[in-house]
């Protein structure tokens, strides 16, 4: 088996959640003080997104500190930060996506394997793409083209 490369999740949408998301968040929820009903309900609704968006921040840093990441090996490609992965066999293409600038590298397993992979993921409705968006990803450019090399070479 070959030597397996992780790529980790970038600290900037980490820190790009945790200060814009969180942190202005909690401070614009007290800067409004001309109305009580309106500073009350600002302030319920920005601590609301604040600890949503550092909650979201603070797990994205646990994934990284454990080494969490997206891979593929001789089995198939891990699709997200719980280690679900889409066999090999169950592919049937896998292409980059720039969809109003949100880059990705997005895999679609054929038709027939939907059902299959909604059951192993343990979800309600079967997902006909699985995208890895290269924001979250430290390496985005290489990630999609070592993947896509292993694809050619996993196609034949």
């Amino acid at each position: 088996m070959e030597q397996v490369k992780i790529y980790k999740i970038s600290l900037y949408p980490i820190l790009a959640l945790m200060f814009t998301g969180g942190i202005m968040f909690f401070s614009f929820c007290f800067m409004s003080l001309t109305d009580i009903l309106l500073n009350i309900f600002i302030s319920f609704v920005g601590l609301f997104f604040s600890f949503v968006f550092l909650g979201y921040s603070f797990y994205l840093l646990r994934k990284r500190r454990e080494g969490k990441g997206f891979y593929w090996d001789d089995e198939g490609i891990v699709i997200d930060l719980h280690g679900n992965k889409v066999y090999w066999d169950e592919i049937e293409s896998i292409q980059y996506s720039d969809v109003r600038g949100m880059k990705s590298t997005v895999i679609y397993p054929h038709y027939t394997n939907h059902e299959k992979i909604r059951i192993r993921r343990k979800k309600w409705m079967p997902t006909t793409a699985h995208s890895i968006d290269w924001f979250y990803i430290e390496k985005p450019k290489e990630l999609h083209k070592n993947l896509m090399k292993t694809w050619e070479e996993k196609k034949h």
